[in-house]
């Protein structure tokens, strides 16, 4: 279930215990195996830290776990943390 991304772009959706989202896109590193191994862990760390913080050019944003209900990535990462269970699909019933 990997999506290809010509311009290596990941999408980020942070979706709020309030109903709200937020939307971010980082650049993912280059295609080297290390590289997107790095993008596996830094992802991990990412969502099992307290709180999230993300960098922006501007300003640092943290969001603490309490408040968030769940959070996207697109498309998937080549190289996942370990524990994901994959590949799997959404059932809408």
């Amino acid at each position: 279930m990997q999506a290809t991304n010509q311009e290596g772009i990941i999408n980020l959706t942070i979706h709020y215990t309030n109903g709200k989202q937020q939307h971010f896109q980082f650049i993912a590193p280059e295609g080297t195996v290390g590289e997107q191994a790095t993008l596996g862990t830094r992802l991990h760390k990412m969502l099992t830290a307290d709180p999230v913080i993300l960098e922006l050019a501007d300003k640092l944003v943290v969001i603490p776990v309490h408040n968030i209900q769940s959070i996207e990535i697109s498309p998937v990462p080549p190289k996942l943390p370990e524990g994901v269970l994959y590949p799997m699909r959404e059932i809408k019933k």
